[in-house]
């Protein structure tokens, strides 16, 4: 899914586009145990502000998960909303080569000298936010990684199916949310300790 940066006008750019499937299923093989069930449209929008492009984006995926204690299958809703900042690569040394007109320009990255004028001030505060920019090569911009990342970080980190899941027998394996099986209920003795039971401790 890709945006050319052309397109993104002074007001900036509204789309809502279908996510394919391939790359949410690519997302959730990375997780685990999610799969997908559907996914909404990707509703994304983005402006140009000060050689950055910021992108806002929401959609919202039905997966399912097994549950933690008793691994039946639970249906979730997951909300995704993320907000970038787009910042152009810098220009490999070869490409600065073959551009000697866009290597003369000061770069955003620089430190700021007092001579600056203010568009140097913008700069310098674009330096700082640089921490937790996104790479682009300045032509277009691929949101289908960006939907990758996203999706995975929106995952809760644990499922149950109910807050109170009883879970599995540790013995027989029998889902205790359907039926106590009665093995909670007797003592289990490991073989290997089994001869400990005839000592008797002196008073």
């Amino acid at each position: 899914m890709l945006v050319k940066i052309e397109e993104i006008q002074e007001p900036g750019l509204e789309l809502t586009q279908p996510i394919e499937r391939k790359v949410l299923d690519a997302a959730l093989a990375e997780s685990e145990g999610f799969r997908l069930v559907s996914a909404t449209p990707l509703s994304a929008s983005f402006r140009k502000v000060s050689g950055q492009v910021h992108v806002r984006g929401s959609f919202e995926a039905q997966v399912t998960c097994p549950c933690r204690r008793c691994t039946t299958d639970v249906p979730l809703a997951v909300p995704v909303e993320f907000s970038l900042r787009m910042v152009r690569e810098a220009p490999k040394p070869d490409e600065e080569e073959d551009e000697p007109a866009a290597s003369a320009k000061p770069s955003r990255r620089r430190r700021q000298t007092k001579d600056d004028d203010d568009e140097g001030d913008v700069a310098a505060s674009f330096e700082l936010d640089e921490v937790d920019a996104e790479p682009f090569d300045g032509k277009t911009i691929d949101l289908d990684p960006i939907v990758r990342e996203q999706v995975l970080l929106a995952l809760p980190v644990t499922v149950l199916c109910r807050e109170d899941c009883k879970g599995l027998c540790a013995t027989c394996g029998q889902d205790l949310n359907e039926k106590d099986c009665g093995h909670s209920e007797k003592k289990e003795i490991d073989v290997r300790l089994a001869k400990l039971k005839d000592i008797k401790l002196k008073n």
